[in-house]
């Protein structure tokens, strides 16, 4: 059985094309992130991306890099490790340290990307992906009807059909930007996400209008802690409502199935990692609800990661694993999309001379 003899952790700064803006004033203008190194005493390596986000779960750069080094890879180092069941034994361990969400979706990516690589699996095949390509979507910034017609025409440009717009500044144009740009891409999709922007008394019927409008769903309608408003509104909404930020945590996604809050998970594996986003996303089959594999603004190790995940058959929506192409870097080992799809068998080509690339340098 294969042991875990080092695991590292190192600063990874990406430019991005543009800053992303989105909610009441948030900016990400680069990715500050943390590359995860683990390997195998019979020589197998395996990466992932820690991706911080001080405005969201209170993660930094240097913290991860701290914890890393100091709490969470000291658990790990020795451990055997033979399948996911094992791995995900491991990444529970790491919950008597609380919080700290990507840093130990991270360590738990990498575990399960090395264990792949040391057993010759396909990650998609490891993660149980049931189809042969993914629908993919991609995410907007706020802005001005300029910015966000420019946005979605690049990210049209190459290749993708469905796109997440961000609302919550100024509504009123935000509803006339979402008619021009149905009326600009009728083969496109649209939907929005609220970053808990709107009003309980008047998110209904905002949300209707846009509806009949023809967007597919909303995200995080209302701030998270009105816990009986968003239950009322996914009651008086016709439009399908998207849990996030609501459902961090598998506790937090127990709360939100018992109060009938959504329809639709997000599942974010850069803070769930695969361990506990597969645990969610069983849950949300029990519950009959319908799951999507979301964007933490990754880059293109951790996009083609969480792609992989996406191939599992339970994943019913368009998922948000396109971000990388908003950075400035070099992507000459991304996978083509295709109308809108992506290919399994192109993640995997993409993922392994990836991984190839970083073990040389590491």
């Amino acid at each position: 059985m294969p042991k875990i003899v080092r695991i590292d952790a190192a600063p990874c700064d990406i430019p991005l094309k543009s800053p992303l803006t989105w909610g009441g004033g948030h900016e990400l203008r680069q990715l500050t992130h943390v590359l995860i190194r683990v390997e195998l005493d019979d020589g197998a390596l395996g990466f992932a991306e820690a991706t911080p986000r001080p405005s969201i779960y209170g993660e930094t750069q240097a913290s991860i890099l701290h914890i890393v080094d100091e709490l969470l890879a000291p658990e790990l180092l020795g451990a055997e490790i033979d399948s996911f069941a094992t791995v995900a034994a491991l990444s529970a361990r790491l919950a008597l340290i609380k919080h700290n969400n990507t840093a130990k979706g991270a360590l738990d990516m990498a575990l399960h990307q090395v264990l792949s690589m040391s057993q010759g699996r396909p990650l998609t095949s490891y993660l149980g992906a049931a189809r042969e390509r993914i629908r993919l979507s991609a995410i907007v910034s706020t802005g001005g009807l300029d910015a966000v017609m420019a946005d979605v025409g690049e990210a049209y440009d190459a290749g993708l059909r469905v796109f997440k717009v961000k609302i919550g500044r100024d509504i009123a144009a935000e509803i006339k930007t979402c008619r021009l740009l149905n009326e600009e891409y009728p083969t496109a999709k649209f939907y929005v996400d609220a970053n808990e922007t709107l009003d309980s008394g008047s998110a209904a019927a905002l949300l209707n209008q846009l509806h009949e409008l023809g967007v597919l769903y909303c995200e995080e309608a209302l701030p998270i802690h009105l816990l009986r408003e968003r239950r009322q509104l996914r009651r008086d909404c016709r439009m399908p409502i998207i849990a996030d930020d609501s459902a961090f945590t598998i506790a937090d996604l127990d709360r939100e199935i018992a109060f009938e809050t959504f329809d639709i998970l997000n599942i974010k594996t850069a803070r769930t990692g695969f361990s506990s986003s597969l645990q969610m996303l069983d849950r949300c089959v029990e519950a009959g609800l319908d799951a999507m594999v979301g964007s933490q603004a990754g880059s293109l190790l951790g996009c083609l990661q969480a792609a992989a995940f996406a191939g599992r058959a339970a994943v019913t929506c368009a998922s948000e694993c396109s971000f990388y192409l908003k950075t400035d870097a070099d992507l000459s080992l991304a996978p083509p999309i295709v109308d809108g799809w992506l290919a399994l068998d192109d993640v995997e080509r993409s993922l392994v001379r990836l991984q190839e690339a970083l073990g040389v340098f590491a």
